[in-house]
């Protein structure tokens, strides 16, 4: 089986130049996570999720009307052809663990999207077609935990961050130098003069002295 043959042919889309409020009126009209994004000619450019929407309004603190998808959306992209085989659309997905993969046609132009749901529906009606044990592998390697996440600050934002973290560390590098205790400089010791020697100075006086009674 192709995905050709399971793929949504009618995928809804939005414009590049579109601001996210476009964005979310299309997944909540369509009851959908995921919308492609498309410039002027149709080709896909980009991608955008709920959650995308969601952090982007989140972290910048603003609107969603305030915010274009050009800024937001992701562009690392992982596609198919619609004659690609199921087996190895699943792979992908599973790979890059994304719920929906945009099908595009030789010239890049969106034809479809394929999500984790038509692959459940797909095996649903045509057991003996799409395996379910491939099925459950797929939503088992897409869901498992990832580390890592999309920051979608503005660039003001993340350089502030940046050159606190970096004042921070030479604080901490100059306080730390100062803390260091220095090593107490070593004076000569005093020579004492040999025993024999005062002894013998001292007996010499004495004879002086006497010498000089008598």
């Amino acid at each position: 089986m192709n995905v050709q043959d399971v793929m949504n042919r009618e995928p809804q889309a939005v414009r590049m130049v579109d601001r996210l409020d476009e964005a979310a009126r299309v997944l909540w009209d369509h009851d959908c996570g995921f919308v492609p994004v498309v410039d002027g000619s149709s080709r896909l450019v980009g991608v955008l999720t709920d959650r995308d929407l969601c952090m982007a309004s989140y972290t910048q603190g603003r609107a969603l009307a305030d915010l274009p998808v050009l800024g937001v959306m992701s562009r690392e992209l992982t596609t198919c052809r619609p004659n690609d085989t199921l087996a190895a659309a699943m792979d992908k997905m599973q790979h890059v663990q994304v719920h929906r993969l945009p099908v595009v046609d030789a010239r890049g132009m969106l034809v479809g999207v394929l999500s984790s749901n038509d692959l459940i529906q797909a095996q649903k009606a045509r057991p003996a077609a799409v395996s379910s044990g491939k099925v459950l592998e797929t939503l088992a390697g897409i869901t498992a935990p990832r580390a890592g996440a999309r920051d979608f600050r503005e660039p003001a934002a993340k350089s502030a961050e940046s050159a606190g973290a970096a004042a921070a560390a030479g604080g901490n590098a100059a306080a730390a130098k100062k803390a260091s205790p220095r090593k107490a400089s070593k004076k000569a010791a005093p020579k004492k003069a040999p025993a024999r020697k005062a002894a013998a100075k001292k007996a010499a006086k004495k004879s002086t002295t006497r010498k000089g009674k008598a």
